[in-house]
């Protein structure tokens, strides 16, 4: 794994190197993650915070994907030693035995919340609650960087379909003091989690990839491509069965759906897309009148949004949208330039 460098780019267009300064405090990297665990993945939900084992082993974090799948995380501060592989499956051979209640139990003890963890896991994620947990597990190991040993058995792992895999987390210091994180993946996500999975009745895993070929067979991949490039560095994304949910960081933290875009086409033709008006408005200011005009004509406004799971009754009822279907690249660029402009603007002012 290539060690990450940055520079910052000067008022008068010179280089200034900004140097690596390595997290002093293994908890320190802990507590940001346990924070906003957002820095590895925005579709995930700590449960469990130093979840101890039945073998007396002790799990950093402990998390809950979209699809109601267990994710152990476990952190190490500087290199990783070679035996931090086996120590991680260790931890999963655990959390593979465990039951709904059980995973309920550490999530109850953890969030300390009377709202419960259908709750928690629906207004964070904005999916609805699966009806089955743990059907399926995967194992992150973070660290500031990683030796060529534990590389080697974590690519020959993932090769036999085990799902697991390295983030590194570096940390920087520039001459003013800020902190800054750079995250790299040793092999990238939607890859790894692409392995075979075992079978769930009441949700169906996708990939980008699976949306994209979809997309293409049905005649509307070159739009559904255009929009995914367009929004990248401004919308997170989570596939989800025929869909892609756009997701927009709040200022307060977390995301929210903003857009769902389908791979199959809308029975006009064209790319299928609902726009969630009222978080647009909320988040970044775009008025219902502006994003009209980034949208075709034939943009319909909705009262009481649909299928947007993670929303109270009361907001469902209440927020606006607006719906209908993309059918030229030009219209593409149209929304997505306008959409990026104003969540831009709206982030530096």
């Amino acid at each position: 794994m290539q060690q990450v460098r940055l520079w910052e780019v000067t008022s008068d267009e010179k280089l200034n190197p900004i140097q690596n300064d390595e997290i002093n405090l293994e908890e320190r990297l802990e507590g940001w993650l346990a924070s906003d665990i957002s820095i590895l993945d925005p579709n995930l939900l700590v449960i469990g915070r130093q979840v101890k084992t039945a073998f007396g082993g002790v799990i950093d974090l402990l998390c809950l994907d979209g699809n109601g799948d267990t994710v152990v995380v476990e952190l190490k501060k500087g290199k990783t030693p070679r035996e931090v592989a086996a120590q991680t499956l260790d931890y999963a051979s655990w959390i593979s035995g465990l039951d709904a209640d059980a995973i309920t139990n550490i999530a109850k003890d953890y969030l300390a919340t009377s709202d419960g963890l259908k709750l928690e896991f629906e207004q964070r994620l904005e999916r609805e609650f699966p009806e089955e947990l743990n059907v399926s597990h995967r194992s992150l190991i973070v660290a500031e960087s990683i030796d060529a040993s534990t590389e080697r058995i974590v690519h020959y792992l993932s090769d036999m379909n085990v799902p697991i895999n390295v983030a590194t987390v570096q940390h920087f210091k520039d001459d003013a003091g800020r902190t800054i994180l750079a995250r790299v993946f040793l092999i990238d996500p939607e890859e790894a989690e692409s392995k075979p999975q075992p079978s769930r009745k009441s949700t169906k895993r996708s990939t980008l990839k699976d949306l994209q070929k979809v997309a293409h067979e049905n005649g509307v991949g070159a739009l559904f491509d255009r929009v995914r490039n367009g929004v990248k560095g401004i919308l997170s994304s989570e596939p989800y069965e025929n869909r892609v949910w756009y997701k927009l960081r709040r200022k307060e933290g977390g995301f929210r759906t903003v857009l769902i875009v389908r791979a199959i086409p809308h029975e006009k033709g064209g790319l299928e897309f609902r726009a969630h008006a009222t978080r647009l408005k909320e988040q970044c200011g775009v008025s219902l009148d502006q994003l009209k005009t980034y949208l075709p004509e034939t943009a319909e406004e909705t009262e009481g949004v649909r299928g947007w799971s993670g929303s109270s009754e009361d907001e469902r009822k209440s927020a606006i949208g607006l719906e209908g279907y993309l059918q030229s690249e030009e219209e593409v660029d149209k929304f997505v330039v306008a959409l990026k402009n104003a969540i831009s603007q709206s982030r530096t002012s």
